[in-house]
């Protein structure tokens, strides 16, 4: 391993409610029994959940679920006392779910914490939860050992706005070396950019519960899980790791940290080049499928339509999913014989990455690379007014080398 990157990176930060373990799901069952021993009606899904967290603190989310039952309800002493109450409730029984719940580390993250101790690397928990939920996962996570992993344990005493920036700047304090040394590991957008604002350079984890597109940028690196960091291989990203395998995680993680987490693409892309130039190009038509069309008409729209993809989109014309060659391939060793009577609904990917016309085509590219997508939707205000393909990110680049090729070329002649 290159001494270079060792010298420079000195200590991991890992957020524990996200990175480290799925948490938001626990407090979702919490939400859930809260409200029915209340006597409410209460069912949201993850998606729906997470856009919560944009609230803040957990007796934010919890009000804003309460009125939103009880609309049209005075905001009165007694509302307050409601969700304060039910916020108490949710709060002791995320507690000892935390404690009774199976719960299992990202992939790849038990991985990374044995290896990274080997190597020496300092390591850091931060953790929006209370300490003694902090403590709770952490023993249903690695037993009695588990506060032992870690160099320290940041958690917070309360939830809110501007908390993430707290802990990312006790980290700091709690390191006493300069953020440059340090990667983070993160689960969600919030996160991410609270650890980015204190000088931290980020690789973010896809929680579940936070499978919002974030900002395209250079300076991202966004996966969905440690082990999408692995070079190409045919595994359950659930199978644990082999030592080669975790030897080149880290390696992975020096060289991420070394290039300040630009990403993983060496392309040299013009900055002025966006996913409009490409949708003037191409234009904006897209092939859509329905969601309860059967597999074989939709291996029947491909041939037809000489596509790789298919969006499915709603009532509305709101994206709902995607399916492609791929998920057709998959799908015949999963279920052969009974596969042309499947739905497209059955197969297709709900949680779909977006980019919009305005996102730099580098920084698209690169997020299609880490990710391995070879489709992705233009969607503007919900609406889909274009799809993308890698084909099309590579061809507009190679258009672009030529065009200064050629440019050249009629310098160098200008001058003889």
């Amino acid at each position: 391993m290159d001494n270079h990157w060792q010298m420079t990176l000195q200590a991991i930060i890992i957020r524990a409610d996200g990175a480290l373990a799925e948490t938001e799901d626990v407090r979702r069952r919490a939400f859930a029994q809260t409200f029915s021993e209340a006597g409410f009606e209460w069912s949201c899904d993850r998606e729906g959940f997470a856009l919560t967290a944009k609230l803040g603190s957990g007796e934010a989310r919890m009000a804003h679920y309460v009125r939103s039952i009880l609309r049209g309800k005075p905001e009165t002493q007694d509302l307050s006392f409601l969700i304060h109450a039910m916020h108490r409730r949710a709060s002791k029984l995320f507690g000892e779910m935390l404690s009774t719940t199976a719960i299992e580390p990202r992939p790849g993250i038990r991985d990374l914490i044995i290896t990274a101790r080997g190597d020496g690397l300092r390591l850091i928990l931060v953790s929006l939860l209370d300490p003694k939920d902090t403590e709770r996962l952490l023993t249903r996570l690695f037993g009695d050992r588990g506060r032992t992993l870690f160099d320290s344990v940041l958690s917070g005493d309360k939830e809110g706005k501007g908390e993430c920036e707290r802990l990312y700047t006790e980290a700091r304090s709690a390191l006493g070396i300069d953020p440059k040394h340090s990667l983070v590991i993160e689960g969600g957008s919030r996160g991410t950019l609270a650890a980015k604002a204190a000088g931290y350079s980020v690789i973010t984890t896809r929680s579940a519960f936070c499978r919002e597109s974030p900002a395209f940028s250079e300076d991202s690196v966004c996966v969905d899980d440690l082990t999408s960091l692995l070079a190409a291989r045919d595994r359950n990203p659930h199978d644990p790791l082999t030592p080669e395998d975790r030897a080149d995680l880290l390696a992975m993680l020096y060289r991420l940290h070394a290039s300040k987490c630009e990403g993983l693409t060496g392309l040299d892309w013009s900055d002025q080049m966006k996913v409009s130039d490409i949708l003037k190009t191409k234009g904006s038509a897209v092939k859509t499928i329905e969601a309860n069309a059967t597999m074989r008409a939709l291996a029947h729209s491909f041939r037809k339509e000489s596509v790789g993809a298919m969006l499915v989109l709603d009532s509305k014309g709101c994206l709902e999913g995607i399916i492609s060659e791929r998920d057709l391939a998959r799908g015949i060793d999963e279920f052969g014989m009974d596969l042309p009577q499947m739905r497209v609904a059955n197969l297709m990917t709900r949680s779909v990455v977006t980019c919009a016309p305005d996102d730099r085509v580098a920084a698209v590219a690169n997020v299609m690379t880490q990710r391995r997508i070879r489709h992705l939707p233009v969607v503007v205000e919900g609406k889909v007014v274009g799809l993308i393909s890698i084909g099309d990110v590579l061809k507009h680049r190679l258009d672009e080398v030529q065009l200064e090729a050629s440019v050249l070329r009629d310098v160098a002649r200008s001058r003889r």
